[in-house]
């Protein structure tokens, strides 16, 4: 039930924050059940869940799926001033997908079961910290109402665009390996190696800003790291 409680996760982290621009998050926030990007969205949602079944009777199970997705996201709309809508959102998603695996006692295919229930664990860990842990940290930062000028990491300057969130997925993917090797140690050097750059800028808005992004960044990394660590005994 792990190994497919796993695979389901994995498609649905695929799903939804991997093969969903914002402009489509955004036209579903504000146009709810008359968006056409969101049944784009359902679509996808539901062949990512049909195909991570590996399983060609799985498609009425996907299709809950994808319906309560539909009604999630939809509602979304008529609820977009209330702050942490998106972690009830993602709360919600993953019950359904939690209950439709329980109910889901089929097996699964022999060469499947070959696959290391640990690998899939690995596999989702570095999916969480490459593209959602970017999303999940700003969407924290709107949580709390914490708001900076422009020129903040996620722009990160008119030299590197973007350069901001290819620092935060490279610095979660090393605390990711570091703590599986327990190599705690690195992680921390890491961390004081960064706050102390950043501070050196001068800018103090822009570096607490910074160091709380940092922190949640490697923060995310850790929990997921020492889940994974202590759960599979590496």
């Amino acid at each position: 039930m792990i190994r497919f409680l796993l695979l389901q996760i994995i498609a649905h982290t695929i799903s939804d924050f991997y093969l969903q621009t914002d402009k489509s998050c955004a036209d579903k926030g504000k146009r709810g059940f008359r968006s056409p990007k969101l049944y784009i969205h359902v679509l996808i949602t539901f062949l990512c869940a049909w195909l991570f079944s590996f399983s060609f009777g799985f498609w009425w199970v996907a299709l809950i799926i994808a319906v309560s997705h539909l009604l999630v996201d939809a509602m979304k709309c008529y609820a977009s001033k209330c702050k942490g809508i998106f972690f009830i959102d993602q709360l919600i998603h993953l019950m359904v997908i939690v209950a439709v695996c329980y109910l889901w006692n089929c097996n699964l295919p022999n060469w499947l079961c070959c696959v290391e229930e640990m690998h899939l664990a690995l596999l989702l860990g570095v999916l969480v910290c490459i593209k959602p842990s970017n999303i999940i940290i700003k969407e924290i930062f709107k949580a709390v109402n914490i708001k900076v000028s422009k020129g903040t990491e996620e722009e990160c300057g008119d030299d590197l665009p973007n350069a901001g969130k290819l620092i935060g997925i490279v610095e979660r993917l090393l605390a990711f390996t570091f703590i599986l090797l327990g190599q705690y140690e690195a992680v921390g050097f890491i961390i004081a190696a960064k706050s102390i750059l950043r501070f050196a800028e001068g800018d103090k808005a822009k570096s607490e800003y910074v160091l709380i992004g940092t922190l949640l960044s490697f923060s995310i990394a850790i929990f997921i790291g020492i889940a994974i660590k202590y759960y599979y005994g590496l």
